[in-house]
């Protein structure tokens, strides 16, 4: 089970609660009145990112082509 804080904890400090979240690298659940309210993750980088700058310009791709049968 992930790690939980109260909302009032987290309004306390909102600074500490997101430092600590973002040391710890787990995704914490903050709960009102015990009951799940939201889950607080820290960044990781995506696919997306890792990506970056590999992608190859192969010209337009969104104009039609002409058909070589003609």
């Amino acid at each position: 089970m992930w790690p939980t804080i109260s909302l009032d904890e987290f309004l306390a400090n909102p600074l500490a609660a997101i430092r600590e979240i973002a040391a710890s690298q787990q995704i914490f659940l903050i709960t009102e009145n015990g009951k799940p309210i939201l889950d607080v993750r820290p960044y990781r980088s995506g696919p997306d990112e890792k990506l970056r700058g590999s992608v190859i310009w192969s010209g337009d791709i969104v104009s039609p082509v002409e058909d070589p049968f003609k």
